[in-house]
């Protein structure tokens, strides 16, 4: 075992022995070695940077803020809950025109048929104009997806079903006239 002395003199005697002892050790390739690290390094700054610019979505608390956010359609989302369901809400950009594009998902079906159950998960996507203030699903002319289609379908079921229903008090009352 060699002594500090030793060490320091070995180290001391000048570059040739300094370059053979750093590449003894695996420090030949070092300036590659940064280069690469380097690299790596911008690479996940950029991922993150761009995850934070382009994907992320801020929760908001309440139906003003939200509000607020269709106004200049900030990327936000908003869970509204009332009796009937539990709904999302995420701005996700610009529209046509002076409107904002909004992601509404049902997440929660609280009240209701068990048919209506078949929605929970579903999403539309609506556009709601920027100086609007009633909710997305309010109306439906404005939006597309599966939980559109499905809401149809379940207005359209119940129409049928009322009809039905009351066929006779319709055909007694057109006959009166």
């Amino acid at each position: 075992m060699k002594s500090k002395k030793g060490i320091i003199k070995e180290l001391s005697t000048g570059p040739k022995d300094l370059r053979t002892f750093f590449a003894s050790q695996g420090y030949n390739n070092i300036k590659k070695r940064m280069g690469l690290s380097l690299v790596i390094l911008i690479i996940a700054l950029i991922a993150f940077s761009s995850y934070f610019f382009i994907f992320y979505v801020k929760p908001v608390s309440n139906s003003q803020e939200f509000i607020d956010a269709i106004g200049d359609c900030k990327k936000v989302s908003w869970i509204r809950e009332d009796v009937q369901a539990s709904w999302l809400y995420t701005i996700i950009g610009n529209g046509k025109g002076d409107a904002c594009n909004v992601k509404v998902q049902l997440l929660n079906m609280k009240t209701g048929i068990i048919d209506n159950e078949k929605l929970q998960g579903e999403k539309m996507t609506c556009r709601v104009l920027k100086d609007e203030i009633k909710l997305p699903e309010k109306d439906l002319s404005r939006c597309t997806g599966s939980l559109k289609e499905k809401l149809q379908e379940i207005i359209i079921q119940k129409m049928h079903s009322y009809l039905l229903d009351n066929l006779g008090n319709v055909n007694q009352t057109f006959f009166e006239v």
